[in-house]
């Protein structure tokens, strides 16, 4: 499955719990090399598809308040939310930085983003 493939895959009435499990883990996918840089499968990401994760992350948002778990997961939804941001500006001018770290530590953003503990169903 391609990695912007994830809602298109998953049907509109899908259990909740999937939804947020199979979100959860395609995001975590994206962030997990920081402070490298944001991930698309297996290669860096581009501009268009933060744009995507950003679409996906927004959608992440709501299920974990339909579920009730917004305050267990707000760091993580904001460090992602930061990273699809930031990383395409960061890729327009990169030739500036020795690297994405740098950049992000300029910006006083996080190296990294926590992934949140999966709660028990």
């Amino acid at each position: 499955m391609a990695a912007g493939d994830y809602a298109r895959d998953m049907p509109s009435n899908a259990p909740e719990w999937e939804r947020y499990e199979r979100d959860r883990n395609w995001l975590w996918g994206a962030v997990h090399e920081l402070p490298a840089g944001v991930l698309w499968g297996a290669t860096g990401a581009t501009a268009a598809e933060c744009a995507e994760m950003m679409a996906g992350l927004e959608e992440f948002a709501s299920v974990c308040e339909r579920l009730g778990l917004s305050e267990d997961h707000t760091a993580f939804i904001e460090g992602c939310r930061w990273h699809f941001e930031h990383y395409p500006h960061y890729l327009g001018r990169r030739r500036h930085f020795v690297d994405y770290a740098t950049y992000v530590q300029d910006r006083k953003g996080s190296l990294t983003v926590q992934l949140p503990t999966a709660p028990r169903r």
